[in-house]
């Protein structure tokens, strides 16, 4: 049974398509912007080569059909298309071509709240009843505030198969009735919990406060005034000028997309745009225009739960950092399409990206785009010998994420107070020296409100005094956290007076001082700009890393990039290649839980479990939460499954059920697969083995109905 919903390695053995790119870009003139590049600008020229070249090989990866991207810095705006909007034309993409904006609706959706808050028309604390009389009221009162983080205890979509495929045009008061009986999944503020519908219902609230339809609310008081001319409802009837056609991957080729009327999602994702329109909405909200600053700032702030938890959105907008770098934004994925916005105020940075294909990684695309301009790397990840160092190294990443973030975001420290500041070193050093387990869940709560947000004091406040004493400190968004505390501890050591308290213990700075010696040697130009984009020598690349990395107490942790490739090469059906790069990821990194399991899973798929089985050992060892979870790999199953490879599934359910014995619902997954695959005799062995081990799991029930069917067949 499809219980469990762990990270998913996504599926391998099918055939990849490949199609020619044809692109067609341009430089927006000063017309088609307010404030863009003419035509013979050429600050980025080498920079949009290196975005064209990302494009068209991660295109070619993924098998995409057409997408338009772009990016705006400063007063300089490129947008360029990519590949087809209708294949079976060849029609090609342009800048200006109109694709679903899926979930990147929602930030829209919230501008349009906070417009009314600031004309005084809704109460961010109100309940929704109040602007939507004709929804239930609920056990608990669910505030507009808490809709807008994904804290309103709505559900997300509860049968998929039903109401993921609606053909049919929803009003309003129709588009809300597809979920205002459903219970509450969590009192409201305790939980986080995406829900398209909840946007749905802050659609209906403007509606409410305004007197006006949402796509009409939003046209006059959204839209055009922050120059989204292309911006508006999707609608299956209407004519829509350069409306792009969508595709999806079955069984290794392309086909069309699903025909879904989205009117069912309006405010959560039932509107048509651009991507100059995408870079138009942010770089006018982070210029100032349509909302105040105090507004703004709320927009871009991360709401908590209850209990003190930071959830890393804010209204309607992501709030997550890149390496420590104020950042806001927002994915979509629907049928037809694949966006991401996102915008970096403080450097005048924004970057946008649509795709017609429903298997392609959109976040892939931005991310880079903000690599390659502001020359920061989206994440850093550090890999350390011992898992007491790496604890403490995400430890420290967490509290350099959080407090470099909110410095960037301020250009202040959270706070000055002295008794504040002992506190939260208070706190650091007392986690560095507490047991294990309890370690982990205070650097867990270190940057959060339920800890007093310690580590953002902390880590804000040591990035003042550096800036203070002359340090540039831009250069810790290049170059991550241990330079940082490196750079801090050097400051402080010729300061015969500066706080004891403001310090760290002598045991801590020396590990410091190592982990900086071998972080300078290991975090190079070589690997800042590594390209796992699968070309080139990579066994080669991979001896030269072994070699830099060899006796390093601490180096660059590239797992997920490599196990990206490792995916990429499954997918191609070459199984030669994805070995290799395997194995060459868990010689680099032999203490990850990820570059085992990976390892570990090729072995099964390719019926090697002798193989196979020692490596998903080590990897529930090192992480039992990780990918090699019973949650896991009964995910990756089921993904296997999805693409037509059931027997690969099989061989890999098999494996985990022997790594996970006491796993009802593994024996259940079994049973289902092979009946899948018509071996009705093992199917019944299988379900009759789940029930032995629980009688009442989850889909006991039914495995007691499929027994008594199955049975009466034979």
């Amino acid at each position: 049974m499809r219980k469990f919903y762990g990270l998913i390695l996504t599926a391998l053995l099918f055939g990849q398509m490949f199609l020619p790119l044809t692109a067609n870009g341009f430089v927006l003139t000063a017309r088609a912007q307010n404030t863009a590049s003419s035509a013979s600008d050429s600050r980025y020229a080498e920079e949009i080569r290196q975005i064209e070249d990302f494009v068209k090989k991660q295109m070619a990866a993924e098998g995409s059909v057409g997408l338009t991207i772009g990016f705006i810095k400063d007063d300089f705006v490129w947008v360029k298309g990519f590949g087809y909007a209708d294949l079976e034309n060849k029609t090609p993409t342009e800048p200006g071509s109109s694709y679903r904006m899926a979930s990147v609706t929602k930030p829209m959706t919230a501008v349009g709240i906070l417009t009314l808050v600031e004309k005084g028309k809704i109460d961010l604390d109100a309940e929704v009843q109040k602007y939507v009389p004709y929804f239930p009221k609920k056990q608990y009162p669910i505030t507009i505030r808490q809709l807008l983080g994904h804290l309103g205890g709505i559900s997300h979509y509860r049968d998929y198969n039903a109401e993921g495929h609606f053909k049919d045009h929803k009003t309003t008061r129709e588009a809300i009735a597809v979920f205002e009986n459903f219970d509450l999944v969590a009192e409201p503020g305790t939980r986080y919990n995406y829900t398209s519908y909840g946007f749905n219902l802050l659609g209906a609230v403007i509606e409410g406060a305004s007197g006006k339809s949402y796509g009409q609310y939003m046209t006059e008081n959204v839209w055009k005034p922050l120059g989204m001319k292309d911006t508006r409802m999707d609608d299956p009837l209407e004519i829509i000028p350069n409306r792009v056609r969508g595709y999806q991957m079955i069984n290794g080729k392309i086909r069309n997309s699903e025909f879904v009327d989205i009117s069912s999602r309006f405010a959560g994702g039932g509107t048509r745009s651009t991507v100059p329109d995408l870079l138009n909405f942010a770089k006018n909200l982070y210029q100032g225009k349509l909302l105040t600053a105090e507004t703004r700032d709320k927009m871009w702030t991360a709401q908590s739960t209850r209990d003190g938890r930071n959830i890393g959105y804010g209204f309607g907008w992501g709030t997550n950092t890149a390496n420590g770098r104020f950042v806001v934004g927002h994915g979509g994925s629907q049928q037809e399409a694949r966006t991401y916005l996102l915008a970096v105020p403080h450097q005048n940075f924004a970057a946008a990206v649509a795709i017609n294909f429903e298997d392609a990684d959109s976040a892939a695309y931005v991310t880079k785009v903000f690599e390659i301009i502001l020359k920061e790397p989206w994440a850093i990840r550090y890999y350390a010998g011992s898992e007491k160092d790496r604890m403490v190294l995400r430890g420290m990443d967490a509290a350099f994420d959080f407090g470099m973030r909110y410095f960037d975001q301020y250009g202040k420290p959270l706070t000055g107070g002295d008794a504040e500041l002992k506190e939260a070193f208070a706190y650091f050093n007392e986690t560095l020296t507490a047991d294990p387990q309890e370690a982990a869940q205070r650097f867990a709560r270190g940057s959060h409100p339920a800890a007093g947000e310690a580590f953002v004091k902390m880590v804000s406040h040591m990035a003042d005094q550096l800036k203070r004493n002359g340090k540039n400190t831009d250069q810790y968004y290049r170059s991550g956290v241990i330079p940082l505390f490196s750079d801090y501890i050097a400051w402080y050591k010729t300061r015969s007076t500066y706080p004891a308290d403001l310090k760290f213990n002598s045991s801590f700075e020396g590990q410091i001082a190592k982990w900086n010696d071998d972080w300078a040697e290991t975090w190079t130009d070589e690997t800042r700009n590594l390209d796992f984009n699968g070309t080139g020598d990579f066994k080669a690349v991979g001896e030269r890393l072994s070699r830099m990395f060899n006796g390093r107490s601490v180096y660059p942790d590239y797992v997920g990039e490599i196990d990206g490739l490792v995916r990429t090469y499954g997918v191609k059906g070459d199984f030669g290649k994805a070995f290799e790069l395997a194995q060459i990821s868990r010689n680099l990194y032999p203490d990850s839980d990820q570059t085992n399991a990976t390892l570990g899973i090729l072995f099964a798929l390719s019926d090697q479990k002798d193989k196979a089985m020692p490596l998903l050992k080590r990897s529930f060892e090192i992480n039992p939460r990780g990918e090699a979870s019973a949650g896991s790999l009964n995910a990756t199953a089921y993904t296997l499954a999805g693409i037509g490879q059931t027997e690969g599934g099989l061989r890999l359910l098999l494996a985990a059920v022997e790594l996970h014995p006491k796993e009802a619902n593994l024996y259940d997954s079994i049973g289902e697969f092979y009946m899948k695959l018509e071996q009705n005799e093992k199917a019944v062995e299988f379900y009759t083995r789940a029930l032995a081990i629980d009688p009442n799991y989850p889909n006991a029930a039914n495995a007691k109905n499929i027994l008594v069917k199955l049975k009466k067949e034979q």
